[in-house]
């Protein structure tokens, strides 16, 4: 794995990290500039707990999409 690629991940990790909400099962790879997001979501109870997963998903895709070092986003995420 290229270091731009595990410097990328980081970055989009952060970026995902923002949002309250259970990323336990939650992977993300960064291969050839292409994010790879798969397994499950889930929202967690609080005051400041993401109330709509999908929305909070397609947000966090299309900022990830802007990042210099990202060409593409491939979502295969289940939401609970």
């Amino acid at each position: 794995m290229p270091l731009e690629d595990k410097q990328a991940r980081l970055s989009v990790m952060r970026e995902i990290a923002r949002y309250d909400m259970d990323t336990t099962l939650l992977s993300v790879k960064v291969i050839n500039k292409v994010v790879y997001m798969d397994g499950r979501l889930r929202r967690n109870r609080g005051p400041n707990a993401v109330h709509d997963l999908p929305k909070a998903l397609r947000d966090i895709e299309d900022t990830i999409k802007t990042f210099t070092d990202i060409n593409d986003v491939v979502n295969d995420v289940a939401i609970d």
